[in-house]
């Protein structure tokens, strides 16, 4: 059953197996919390509505895994609230969800158009050494299949900090359908956490006015111990030397001469997605054009493959042109993707297949054979034959893991010789680095195909980040456990969803330098930059 309201939509699958809920003591409510919710009403200057009752901490439902954690109620001082909620987690957990805190249902109703602002108080009193605590916090509905409404994960030292996770509902949606939920299990960590509150702002909100989350993160020192050994690293395997002999026309040295030396082009690939109509000087603009060509070298161009994509005749044509516009600049191409496993992702033509797994594999085999050959006149540098294979499961229920080598291996058919298949995934590189469940996964389906005899021949990492973002030494440590596979790593999405502009600017800087610095990555990619200005 779909949900009854949708915001912001993204999915948030929650696994009930082997979970119970412990029944927190009553009578834990917060005196002070009537006069806290007045205050950050006054300090936002914004008003709005509490729509569940955030005093009543013994209406939070703790969940864990098989005793992986507990919680208490403590007192609190110095804050504007009175008591809080203690959780202990024992250790890191399979899925960060094995460890959760939900909150009391909503028990309003909202209307589409209305902005809905969470507010959350929280502090680590113990995490792993030198470490922050670590969590996700997630409004979503309430029930299968949890469809997410607003997100942020959440970096938090032992002094208290207020989180903030904001949205807009794009539905009409009745009481009791959603709800907050913070996922804990990330490390072994204990956590303090109240204050809590869920506002409706109501409709037209300004979202410039609305509080933000800032970007910390451990590292982010300019004395950090990593730079050193990374700007040593940049020298040693990003710089190489060079000699300039100026003669006249006799071949006799001209002393004391005035050189004057400019970089023309990257090593390294710099790049960005192009949008669908880059080609189109009716439509992009020649500024959005020209700064391509100044700061990029590399390129990704769509090949999405579904009804308003590939197989939309006119949305290929512009796919087509974009291919040619980044071949006619000397851009160096990616082709993204040729496979998007779900069927959201696919032509609604193959759903009428779902009952036919063989026809099916072949409908598949025979798109990646279409799309290399109508795009092998713009010699890409890679494919991504394939994109987030782990969340991505409908396709191969059906068609069988089996399919995947498959394609590698028709994709080579009738690729150019030099065109590098890749393989793709998201959320190896973000969440503040707790991806273990999701680093695993990776590495098995990469290792799958070096089984089969269709090795990838780039590892590609996306980088959507949120304000909780990944410290440069975990990137490095990540970076480091898929360089064992001995094939070049490519960020190729990166992005932060943030307001806070400073902390944003901030660490794409550190990012990129810890990136740059690895031995394994060739290639950077920001998901756009273009504000259409």
């Amino acid at each position: 059953m779909q949900p009854p309201c949708i915001i912001r939509s993204f999915r948030w699958v929650l696994v009930f197996a082997l979970l119970f809920t412990l029944n927190l003591s009553a009578n834990e409510s917060d005196p002070q919390w009537p006069a806290y919710l007045d205050q950050i009403k006054k300090e936002l200057s914004l008003g709005g509505t509490a729509v569940f009752d955030g005093s009543d901490l013994s209406a939070f439902r703790f969940i864990t895994e098989n005793g992986q954690a507990d919680s208490s109620f403590v007192p609190v001082t110095g804050q504007p609230f009175s008591r809080a909620l203690r959780v202990k987690v024992f250790g890191t957990t399979q899925q960060i969800y094995a460890v959760q805190l939900l909150s009391p249902q909503t028990t309003v109703s909202l209307k589409k158009g209305d902005h809905l602002l969470f507010i959350l108080n929280a502090r680590c009193l113990e995490s792993p050494p030198g470490g922050m605590g670590r969590f996700n916090a997630i409004l979503q509905a309430s029930q299968d299949p949890w469809t997410g409404i607003a997100s942020e994960s959440v970096a938090i030292s032992q002094e208290w900090k207020r989180i903030y996770v904001e949205g807009e509902v794009m539905t009409d949606c009745p009481a009791g359908s959603y709800e907050m939920t913070l996922h804990l299990g990330t490390q072994k960590q204990t956590l303090d956490l109240g204050g809590f509150a869920l506002l409706n702002l109501g409709q037209n909100i300004d979202e410039s006015r609305l509080p933000y989350n800032a970007i910390t993160y451990e590292g982010d020192a300019p004395d950090a111990p990593w730079r050193k050994a990374a700007q040593e690293r940049i020298d040693q395997l990003r710089k190489a030397n060079l000699t300039v002999i100026v003669q006249d026309k006799n071949g006799k040295p001209v002393p004391a001469a005035e050189v004057h030396i400019q970089m023309q082009r990257h090593a390294y690939g710099f790049g960005t997605f192009l949008e669908y109509d880059i080609a189109d000087k009716t439509s992009a603009s020649d500024k959005h054009r020209a700064w391509i060509l100044k700061l990029f070298n590399r390129a990704t161009t769509p090949l999405y493959w579904n009804d308003w994509g590939w197989a939309n005749p006119k949305r290929r044509e512009l796919f087509m042109k974009t291919a040619q516009w980044a071949q006619d600049h000397h851009l160096s191409t990616r082709g993204h993707v040729i496979v998007y496993p779900a069927f959201k992702f696919m032509p609604s033509s193959t759903l009428t297949l779902k009952n036919d797994p063989q026809r099916l594999r072949q409908v598949v085999l025979d798109h990646v054979k279409e799309v290399v050959l109508a795009t092998k006149q713009f010699s890409f540098k890679e494919y991504d034959v394939t994109n987030e294979l782990r969340n991505c499961k409908d396709l191969l229920a059906i068609i069988g893991k089996d399919a995947v080598p498959k394609w590698f291996q028709v994709a080579r058919e009738y690729a150019s010789p030099s065109t590098h298949m890749a393989i793709n995934e998201n959320n190896i590189l973000g969440e503040a680095g707790n991806t273990q469940g999701q680093q695993e996964n990776y590495e098995g389906w990469i290792q799958y195909l070096i089984d089969h005899g269709q090795a990838p021949d780039v590892i590609g990492m996306q980088g959507h980040f949120s304000t909780a973002v990944t410290p440069p030494e975990t990137l490095l440590a990540i970076l480091d456990r898929f360089a064992k596979f001995g094939k070049p790593i490519q960020i190729t999405e990166f992005d932060i969803n943030t307001r806070d502009e400073e902390g944003q600017a901030r660490y794409l800087r550190d990012f990129l330098t810890a990136i740059f610095s690895h031995p394994s990555t060739e290639a950077f990619t920001v998901w756009g930059f273009w504000e259409k200005t």
